[in-house]
């Protein structure tokens, strides 16, 4: 966790904020109602999850960060199971994705 620390302290920050949805079906309702601005997946997800959730963003133009890491979501917002978040303002997904390309280490599929 230490190359994304950052990037995750400001996913903590954001959902302090409330500015994160979490859980495939809220992240999805998010996406097609056009409020989630960012979706990140994380690594251990199954892939019928990452296939729903990559096919979703594809077709709302959303972006998608797909994590390397596995579990990362679950411990790092303490919410077991917890596979997919979507962040909702605009603001924040776009310095999430600064403080996250500041030190890649997943995939990242730009819907723009």
């Amino acid at each position: 966790m230490a190359t994304h620390e950052s990037f995750f302290k400001f996913l903590g920050l954001a959902a302090r904020a409330r500015k994160i949805v979490y859980g495939m079906q809220a992240v999805e309702q998010a996406v097609k109602k056009g409020k989630a601005k960012l979706v990140i997946l994380d690594g251990s997800a199954s892939e019928n999850t990452k296939k729903a959730i990559m096919d979703a963003c594809t077709y709302y133009r959303i972006r998608l960060v797909i994590l390397e890491e596995r579990g990362i979501l679950e411990a790092s917002f303490h919410k077991p199971n917890n596979k997919v978040i979507g962040i909702v303002c605009p603001q924040f997904a776009q310095s999430a994705m600064d403080k996250y390309y500041a030190n890649s280490g997943g995939e990242t599929i730009e819907q723009d």
